[in-house]
């Protein structure tokens, strides 16, 4: 088989084998597991670090994000009618463009969901510090890189409840899993009410001038950034398999989009209303460095709100660690689809109720290491880069099949495309660096063990 036409081999839109995937999700669940991975560390942690890059512009940034990530939101709904056996982006691309631009989008989206649940982890680890007030030795509290160069260090707490929801995931199940989660996305939406209506009382609208202190180029910034907030909806089709039908999927896919958008303006609105962004140009602390990673909570107790700081933080604990749990879940599951098309070994098949158990203890151990050794920031943008790759493609994959309206394809590529060159120059190099990587173990192993390889092998063997 020539080389160029194994690389764009396509799978069919219905697998041939018969799909025994328990379908007992509603739109009601998937909508909760959706929302349950996007507000998190996303509207608990990253006002901060979006304040840092737009000002009170990071508002503009969530919009522009929100509009580009409803165009995606319409091309995943599409692909899902039409590949039902599939899962997230790796499905959907590897069915319209390919086999080679399914690995690209399933390298992206194992950045995603292993860096997403790696940053998730230290936010949650920064508000729990703020709840129950303790220290740790700066070595244990994690490595740092700040004015004064990068000082080594282990995040400990991070990497502990890395390894605790690995466990629950491991011997939970899934069933239990989406209930705990359900629960959980009560809680935050309660936290977020009351983070608004207590905050609205002490918001300054001096601080919200400059409006656009760092112009255009710090809301595409923001907005570059907002991606990370944004991308539980991709969580959530991990789980389309599991829904109990299309038009579910279909209603969770836009509540999702559209709560998290309105959520995610007012917080922001709200934050930089409570401090100045800027102080004598310098970034204020509140929205810089560590302090970043809980930024709600440290607001609120700036402007005297200490018992309402503090009931933030204990719900920020658990509704961050509601967000690990989800993300945790979506990146073995795109293993498992890899391991079904013969990508990867089928050990990573096997499942134990429901949840496919080396690919999790897998992820576990990765995201453990990053958490614990990398800055929260850097790993946010890291996540955000596999994001929008893997965005791109859908985009690209649902104009070539003719899915959607040629311009809601147009602005979902070309919207991508733009957020993906205002990130950090050092993580589009780190790509660079870490993609060959991934495609060495495309061509080494994954080609030749493709289902859908093997099936032409054999079919030419036939006609022999």
């Amino acid at each position: 088989m020539p080389l160029m036409t194994s690389l764009m081999r396509c799978t069919p839109a219905v697998s041939a084998g018969a799909d025994d995937t328990p379908k007992h999700l509603g739109w009601i669940m998937l909508t909760a597991l959706g929302i349950g991975a996007t507000i998190g560390a996303g509207i608990f942690a990253m006002p901060g670090m979006i304040a840092g890059k737009a000002g009170p512009a990071g508002i503009l940034s969530f919009l522009i994000t929100g509009f580009v990530i409803m165009m995606v939101a319409i091309c995943y709904d599409q692909f899902s009618r039409r590949v039902t056996n599939g899962v997230s982006a790796y499905s959907y691309v590897y069915h319209s463009l390919g086999e080679l631009f399914a690995w690209i989008v399933a390298f992206g989206l194992f950045l995603e969901y292993s860096f997403g649940s790696s940053a998730v982890s230290i936010a949650w680890g920064e508000y729990l510090k703020n709840a129950l007030g303790y220290t740790l030795p700066q070595f244990w509290a994690g490595p740092t890189n700040g004015p004064d160069g990068f000082h080594f260090g282990i995040n400990i707490v991070a990497v502990a409840v890395v390894t605790v929801v690995t466990l629950i995931l491991i011997f939970g199940g899934v069933s239990k899993s989406a209930k705990l989660n359900f629960i959980l996305v009560c809680l935050k939406m309660t936290l977020l009410v009351i983070f608004l209506v207590v905050g609205a009382k002490h918001v300054n609208p001096a601080n919200w001038v400059p409006f656009m202190p760092k112009g255009v180029d710090g809301v595409l910034k923001g907005a570059a950034l907002a991606v990370f907030p944004y991308v539980g909806f991709d969580a959530l089709f991990t789980f389309a398999r599991e829904s109990k039908s299309l038009k579910d999927t279909r209603r969770a896919t836009f509540l999702c989009v559209g709560i998290v958008a309105f959520l995610y303006v007012t917080v922001m609105a709200v934050a930089t209303g409570l401090a100045p962004c800027f102080i004598n140009g310098v970034g204020n602390p509140l929205f810089v460095g560590s302090e970043a990673a809980a930024p709600l909570a440290k607001l609120l107790s700036n402007a005297g709100e200490e018992w309402t700081s503090k009931f933030i933080s204990f719900g920020a604990v658990l509704g961050i660690f509601n967000v690990l749990l989800v993300l945790c879940m979506g990146g073995p599951r795109i293993f498992r689809n890899m391991a079904e098309d013969g990508l990867l070994p089928p050990i990573f098949q096997k499942t134990n109720k429901g949840n496919p158990v080396v690919g999790i203890a897998l992820n576990g151990l990765i995201v453990a290491l990053t958490a614990g050794l990398v800055p929260f920031g850097d790993i946010a943008d890291m996540m955000v880069l596999g994001t929008l790759i893997a965005f791109m493609f859908v985009g690209i994959g649902a104009m070539r099949l003719k899915l959607v309206n040629p311009i809601v394809s147009i602005l979902c590529s070309v919207g991508c495309v733009i957020l993906m060159f205002h990130l950090g120059h050092l993580v589009l190099k780190v790509y660079c660096i870490t993609l060959p990587v991934g495609l060495l173990i495309y061509f080494f192993y994954s080609r030749h063990h493709s289902k859908l390889g093997k099936a032409a092998a054999s079919e030419r063997n036939l006609r022999i």
